[in-house]
């Protein structure tokens, strides 16, 4: 069962939309949480001008592929499972 969830053509497309979701939301979160609000000038400063975008964009996007391909499996699994 497991691979042929991996092998499911949309369970990859799930993991694609819930981790672009995931890390719309968690980054605008985050965001409001660390500089209390919209505060573009210090978020360049301190992320691009201090030169940690690349971790910033590697977090996210791990952070993103780890959380889509764990919540894709969930529901792929229940409709799988549902369809019995």
């Amino acid at each position: 069962m497991f691979l042929t969830i991996l092998s499911s053509k949309r369970y990859w497309i799930t993991v694609l939309y819930i981790g672009l979701g995931f890390i719309v939301i968690f980054s605008v979160i985050e965001h409001f949480m660390q500089y209390s609000g919209i505060d573009i000038d210090t978020f360049v400063k301190e992320r691009i001008e201090n030169r940690q975008w690349m971790r910033y964009l590697l977090s996210r996007l791990a952070g993103g592929l780890l959380y889509g391909m764990i919540m894709g499996y969930y529901f792929e699994l229940r409709k799988q499972k549902s369809n019995r």
